[in-house]
Parts: structure tokens; sequence; C-alpha cells
């Protein structure tokens, strides 16, 4: 009995992921919320690159990489261990020298980006979003200081319509940017609404608040034409909350949209074209890692958001 006690504490200590990375949060199912998906890279995949981590992990979990040029022998994203949270982590690269990751048929913008599948049938429904459908999103990113925004976009995080004919531009995006030499960069929350404009202003966290250091976010959605978005970044060292917002009436649907899917990674404009992107640009990484997908679906008048 004592050696099968020890061999019980010497699993939970040191196997790949911990049984705690891989349970919901009390104070989100609280509220109603059912975790439907959680993406936490192993020890197993570390070295592991590009699309072969679609059958290794993403496939398995609902998500899906294939938003990136695809050049043979360049590292697009890959799982690296990280020293701080000690555990694996994915990181994305794009690159200027050379210019490889064009965006399809456009040659002023990068993409090279994680995201929720829509041709799934097993996940699409659960780690998407619906008209009417809420949803929790929490995940983790590190941005090194010495990454270079311009003052065009470079999203790191977006919340886009799958099909219909306002489709293209995003709903909701996490953006670095920076003033047009590079100085001022920052952190940026933006909405936008169908038809233009914006429900909230830009919510901004100036870069020393953030650069190189683990966040921790938690985004919450109400997939309505008039619905609820709430969003809280907190450093993960001390504890800190750079950014806690919500917002009532908020546009988070689009007109003949089949699902809301949420992309993760870097996409960003060259400030020029392919053959001559801004001078300020280089080979840049983010980190992300524990992405934690929870849907309830309830009735016209539902119960109190998480971050009331």
């Amino acid at each position: 009995m004592k050696k099968v006690f020890i061999f019980l504490l010497f699993a939970l200590f040191f196997c790949d992921v911990s049984f705690a990375e891989q349970t919901a949060s009390p104070e989100i199912t609280a509220k109603g919320y059912k975790l439907v998906s959680s993406m936490t890279p192993e020890a197993k995949h570390v070295g592991q690159k590009n699309s072969a981590l679609n059958d290794s992990l993403f496939g398995n979990v609902g998500f899906d990489f294939s938003e990136y040029s695809r050049k043979d022998g360049v590292d697009y994203l890959q799982v690296v261990h990280d020293t701080t949270l000690n555990k694996p982590v994915l990181r994305f690269d794009i690159h200027i020298t050379p210019v490889v990751d064009g965006d399809g048929a456009r040659t002023d913008r990068q993409r090279n980006e994680l995201k929720t599948t829509h041709t799934n049938r097993t996940w699409k429904d659960s780690v998407n979003g619906q008209e009417g459908k809420w949803q929790v999103l929490e995940w983790k990113v590190k941005v090194p200081k010495d990454f270079q925004p311009l003052n065009n976009f470079c999203h790191i995080h977006q919340i886009k319509a799958q099909d219909g004919s306002a489709n293209g531009s995003p709903i909701i995006t996490h953006t670095l940017r920076a003033n047009a030499d590079g100085s001022n960069k920052r952190l940026q929350v933006e909405h936008n609404a169908e038809g233009g404009g914006r429900k909230f202003g830009t919510k901004s966290i100036s870069w020393d608040e953030f650069a190189d250091e683990w966040l921790q976010i938690t985004q919450e959605m109400h997939f309505r034409h008039d619905g609820f978005f709430a969003v809280k970044i907190t450093r993960i060292r001390d504890g800190k909350i750079l950014l806690d917002f919500k917002e009532e009436g908020v546009g988070l649907y689009r007109q003949e949209a089949t699902i809301i899917r949420s992309k993760y990674g870097i996409y960003r404009s060259l400030g020029g074209s392919l053959a001559s992107p801004n001078r300020l640009l280089k080979n840049e990484s983010i980190f992300m890692g524990d992405f934690m997908i929870y849907g309830k679906n309830v009735a016209p008048n539902p119960a109190q958001a998480v971050m009331e």
C-alpha cells in the first residue's frame, strides 16, 4: 500500500500536464458555463512544429493551425519549454529576413495564426460562438520586450465571423501598436462594429506594464448584435490587474454569420509590401499557452455574467 501511495504522489507531481491544469474554474462554472475545450502543450510536444501539431495536439481539442505561408524549412509555430511557467508553451514566429509569411494573394501583410476550427464537425459548434450563446475564453500570452509593432495593425488575438457578407473585418482585436517612429509601444483592445464605428473606445496598456511578462487573459462574450463584452488582463508575476473592462450593448455578431471564431498568433501589416516592408520590422516571436474555452446556451434573460 505504501508503494502505491508513493507512486500516486510521483504521478501527480511529475506527469506532463497536471490535473489542476485540466480542471474547469469553479468561479466560471458556477455561472452556468461548461468547459468545452482546454489546450495545454505537454512535454511530449516540445520540439514539434507547424502543421504536425494539428495531428498531435490541436485537432484533438478543436483548434486548427492552417493560416501561415507553409514555406519548407521555416518555423512558424512550435512547442518550447518556458522556464518562468515551467511548462511547455507555443511560440509563434513571424519573419522579415526573408519575408515569407504573406497572407495569400495579399502582399501588404503577414498572417501566422492558430484558430478554433470551423471544419471539424465534432468541435465546430462547441468551441465557437453562435448567435445568443455565451462564451468565456482564457489564455496566457507573453510579448518580448524588443518586439516592434508599427502604427498599423499587429493583432495577437481576433474574434471574427465565419461566412456572411461582413466576415472580413474582425469584431474584437488585441493589437500591439506603436507610433510611426516605433515609439510609444502599447497593447490595445478594440471593438469594430458591423458597418463601421465602435461601441467603446480603445483600451490601452503601456508597454512597460506587460513586456516580457506572462499575462493571464479572461474574456467573456455574449454573441448578439447588442451583446456583452468583458476582458480582464492580469500580470501573472505579481497579480496586478492591467485592464478590467466590461460593456453592454456591444455588437458581437454579424449578419449571415454561421459561427464566431477566435484566433491567436501574429497578424501584422508590413507597412509597405512583401518586397519593401517598413524598415522597423524584424523577425519576431510571441508565446502563448493554457487555452480554455467555456460555453453556455441560455434563455433570453441570461444569468449574471462571470465578469459582473
